[in-house]
């Protein structure tokens, strides 16, 4: 769209409905939320305002770029607070994200009529009713960050609890209802990997949109240079990043330490297995000789770990959706060595699938190879920077176009 005709239209007023920590981010929720209000509040076409809500556990966050920040309500809900929370349209997973100061926020916000509303991740139905977006007037656009249900039923596969995995398989029923009704009825439906686009591409026709985010690393600059002894062992290093917690993770961490770990140390190679997340020395307990565990570390540690690292893995091979650590790692220009579910969404990367969970040795050995060859390393850093670079200018102003294009088409 041309800068001319740009300045001519009038700014659309967006009201944001959002879950998760877009000022801190640690999950992927919050980074894509981050980059997504970012690019919004950026934009000279775009008047934002709106409102998130944080877990209880965390500490409400300020305003950022027009969206308001609250903190979830801290006290447990009742039975029929559970059952008013189901008949409105949201998922029961979703009630941890429920604040009253957030609905009253939301519901005066609404009333001012903006001209579009953005419901970025289906958790943020928490605080508002799903009949009252695809009742009402105003036009609405649901930014997906996964296939809920799929989601869903594979954590069941993982639940050790017969209850517990039954659980989730009927809020998965209860999830694809809902995320059908909503990608029906939203003016656009943006989902931010293609393989996503493709799976509700016969609800959505034409107005389901892949739009792989892009966050901004310039923010998180590494801090005073490293001694000669840590930079060294930092080219050393092969990171995992994520919390136990989370049962994809969880899998992906075990595979590392009884397969791959062994794999690596029975070759001798002069690799680290470095664990980065919140949980992961209790999950772990004592290391091999050849594997750390450095808990959670600030975003400035963090972007000098990927910046320095010999390679990123992602074994992962449960769940949905773009993995989002995966995308902290090309947006931070760290090599990669991946399965083929979790580089879905990054093919524009140009990067191969080097993760075969069946084959430990053969990761080992690529491993060992990469440790031999500092050439290779840099040159596939440089890949990753030249591929992300032009990712990052292709999908430059998408998002805003694309609102302005909803709003537009709901006009006629």
């Amino acid at each position: 769209m041309s800068g001319a005709a740009a300045s001519e239209r009038p700014a659309l007023r967006v009201f944001y409905i959002g879950a998760g920590d877009p000022v801190a981010p640690r999950s992927g929720m919050d980074v894509v939320a981050r980059a997504h209000i970012g690019e919004l509040a950026a934009s000279p076409d775009v008047v934002l305002s709106g409102a998130f809500t944080t877990l209880p556990t965390e500490t409400a966050a300020p305003a950022f770029g027009g969206v308001a920040g609250y903190r979830a309500d801290t006290k447990t809900p009742s039975k029929a607070r559970k059952l008013v929370h189901l008949l409105s349209g949201k998922l029961l997973m979703s009630i941890g994200f429920v604040s009253t100061p957030a609905r009253q926020a939301i519901r005066a916000g609404l009333a001012a009529r903006p001209d579009l509303i953005v419901v970025d991740h289906i958790q943020a139905l928490a605080n508002v009713s799903m009949w009252r977006l695809v009742l009402g007037r105003t036009p609405f656009v649901f930014i997906a960050h996964n296939v809920t249900p799929d989601t869903l039923i594979d954590g069941a596969r993982l639940r050790k609890s017969r209850a517990s995995a039954a659980f989730l398989r009927v809020e998965a029923v209860q999830a694809w209802l809902i995320e059908a009704l909503l990608v029906r009825r939203a003016a656009r439906t943006v989902f931010i990997s293609d393989s996503d686009a493709r799976h509700y591409r016969g609800l959505t026709g034409a107005r389901g949109v892949a739009l792989c985010p892009v966050i901004d690393r310039a923010e998180h600059a590494p801090g005073a240079p490293a001694a000669a002894q840590d930079v060294e062992r930092d080219s050393r290093r092969v990171l995992f990043i994520g919390s136990p917690g989370f049962p994809p993770n969880r899998a992906a961490i075990d595979w590392i330490t009884h397969s791959l770990a062994p794999a690596l140390l029975a070759l001798d190679a002069p690799a680290i297995v470095t664990f980065i997340g919140k949980g992961t020395r209790e999950h772990i307990g004592t290391p091999a000789a050849n594997v750390e565990t450095l808990g959670f570390v600030a975003d400035d540690e963090m972007e000098r770990l990927l910046g320095t690292c010999l390679c990123m893995l992602s074994p992962v091979v449960h769940g949905s959706g773009l993995k989002i650590k995966m995308l902290e790692a090309f947006a931070a220009g760290a090599p990669v060595m991946a399965t083929p579910l979790s580089l879905q969404g990054f093919e524009f990367m140009g990067v191969p699938p080097l993760l075969d969970l069946d084959q430990p040795e053969a990761a080992a050995r690529h491993i060992q190879t990469l440790t031999q060859d500092p050439a290779a390393v840099e040159a596939a850093r440089t890949h990753v920077r030249d591929r992300w670079a032009e990712h990052s200018r292709r999908r430059d102003g998408a998002l805003v176009d694309t609102l302005v294009e909803a709003r537009a088409g709901q006009a006629r």
